[in-house]
């Protein structure tokens, strides 16, 4: 099955998930082609302005997508998965509204089919296929972290989701598994970071972090693991603010690429603000890791 890559507008931003995605592909020599000339999707408010835009936008990723001849587009950012699957339930569902979205997209000579589906790219490394080549190549197993895995509230709750739990996903728990890592049973795994609203309305969104951040601590965890370059932004950047200490925050690829045995500096974990430091002794975890904040 062709597989091709979303990256959305936040990726090269993010502290580290691009290099780390990019690295741990190269090493694994699983192609994944970009998305030729994408554009933003609009994220998931613009449903809220105007549908027919927020129609458009992600219809015409998904025809260029077609037009690479993928049965599948792939995408690291909850708000990008969303917002493409549920345009893509929606046109499903309206022909009409369908028709139309291709009347805009014709002025730049794009037609959307319908064709190809859209996962994370959580659950791409979770195929079977992808799942065991990845497996054959964990050199330093993960076993001396207690991690959080946190879901966000976007890539459990799309339209007709149908890929995990809406409210007790297990995928990102289950890759951390399989990486040797101790999941610690983490109520807050779903809860709204407040997304974009951080940059409008902090006040409102620094308790919705401060609870994700504090559940992760009283597990017991040493870091939370992310699967969105917003969703680690919003948990990572505030904590100066919360007055709670520091956690570490750092997104599923670049814990694959340490259990891969990678250096940090090529998965990027020297750019995340709350430092993230691994004791590693000849391929092999010899004490808990020393968090600094």
């Amino acid at each position: 099955m062709k597989t091709v890559f979303y990256p959305g507008c936040t990726l090269k931003s993010a502290a580290g998930y691009q290099e780390s995605i990019e690295a741990v592909l190269e090493a694994l020599e699983i192609s994944l082609p970009e998305v030729e000339d994408w554009t933003c999707c609009g994220a998931t408010a613009y449903f809220s302005l105007d549908e027919m835009a927020a129609l458009v936008l992600p219809a015409r990723v998904m025809a260029i997508a077609e037009e690479m001849g993928a049965q599948q587009v792939v995408t690291p950012c909850n708000a990008c998965y969303a917002t493409l699957r549920k345009a893509r339930a929606i046109l499903a569902d309206e022909e009409e509204l369908k028709s139309r979205v291709n009347q805009a997209l014709a002025v730049g000579n794009k037609l959307y089919r319908g064709r190809v589906q859209v996962r994370h790219l959580l659950d791409f490394f979770m195929e079977p296929q992808v799942r065991q080549v990845w497996k054959t190549r964990i050199r330093r197993p993960l076993d001396h972290l207690s991690l959080a895995p946190y879901y966000g509230c976007q890539y459990t709750r799309p339209q007709t989701n149908g890929e995990d739990h809406p409210e007790r996903p297990r995928t990102l728990d289950l890759f951390l598994e399989e990486l040797g890592a101790r999941v610690v049973d983490f109520t807050a795994k779903t809860y709204c970071c407040g997304a974009a609203q951080m940059v409008t309305h902090e006040e409102a969104c620094l308790p919705l972090v401060k609870r994700i951040l504090l559940n992760a601590r009283q597990k017991g965890a040493q870091a939370v693991v992310a699967i969105c370059p917003l969703c680690q932004f919003n948990l990572e950047v505030p904590q100066a603010k919360l007055d709670m200490g520091s956690m570490p925050v750092v997104y599923f690829t670049q814990l694959l690429g340490l259990a891969m045995g990678m250096d940090e500096r090529v998965l990027g974990l020297k750019k995340l603000l709350v430092p993230f430091k691994v004791a590693l002794h000849s391929g092999v975890p010899t004490k808990t890791p020393d968090f600094v904040g």
